[in-house]
């Protein structure tokens, strides 16, 4: 990606690197935030990247950690972003709305949520771990909600061999544009450990996501990389 700000001067000196990769987390969040980007501050030092604001639902903190994350060079991020508070709104408010955007999703059916203090502790069963991540990301998205607590059981654990969850994870990489031939799985008790390479952060991204949708996985350990040569890909 081009840097938008790569001639960026600052007191006739050219920019050190804390400056680009903060311009270029700005960028980002700009582009994939839009207005939700506007009261998002962001320093960087040595590499170290803070940021600080305020967002109106946890999942817009949440995403403004995971873009900075995607910048080369960034090192370590400390997000003191602060969700925007409603004191019309009351836990009840917040569960019933959980509830309610759960209940669209038949996917949803086995999990509910209870809300103390701005917290949705999620309870229930899915039946993959994709569909337990989804249904937390859903109350990430309630206003006042503040943090959520993932304790949905996985109904599959158990039910299948580590033979066939293998075999399944080969059919779920082979319905994408994945290099799936440069992505290796090994199975064991359920936890599966992904290696290889691919050639973004996106696809290290979509190939968790697959494995997380097959039924019988307990855990998705993701140590793929990004070809050498695509690794300062956005």
């Amino acid at each position: 990606m081009q840097d938008k700000r790569a001639n960026w001067i600052e007191n006739d000196k050219n920019p050190t690197q804390d400056n680009l990769i903060v311009d270029r987390i700005k960028d980002q969040l700009e582009e994939k935030m839009q207005a939700s980007a506007m009261d998002i501050n962001v320093t960087c030092k040595d590499g170290y990247v803070h940021l600080s604001g305020i967002v109106d639902v946890l999942a817009e903190k949440i995403k403004s950690e995971d873009i900075s994350r995607s910048i080369d060079g960034v090192r370590k991020i400390e997000n003191k972003i602060t969700i925007a508070m409603d004191s019309n709104i009351t836990d009840k408010h917040m569960e019933k709305e959980v509830f309610n955007k759960l209940r669209k999703n038949e996917d949803y059916d086995g999990v509910s949520s209870k809300v103390h203090d701005g917290v949705a502790n999620m309870i229930g069963s899915t039946h993959t771990l994709k569909e337990a991540k989804d249904a937390c990301k859903l109350a990430t998205k309630t206003r006042g909600i503040k943090d959520v607590v993932n304790n949905i059981k996985v109904e599959s654990y158990g039910k299948y061999d580590d033979s066939t969850i293998n075999n399944r994870i080969s059919d779920a990489l082979t319905t994408t544009d994945l290099s799936y031939m440069d992505i290796e799985h090994i199975v064991r008790d359920g936890r599966v450990t992904l290696t290889g390479y691919v050639n973004n952060r996106r696809e290290v991204e979509l190939a968790k996501e697959l494995a997380m949708g097959v039924e019988g996985i307990k855990k998705v350990i993701n140590k793929l990389r990004i070809r050498r040569d695509n690794q300062k890909q956005i």
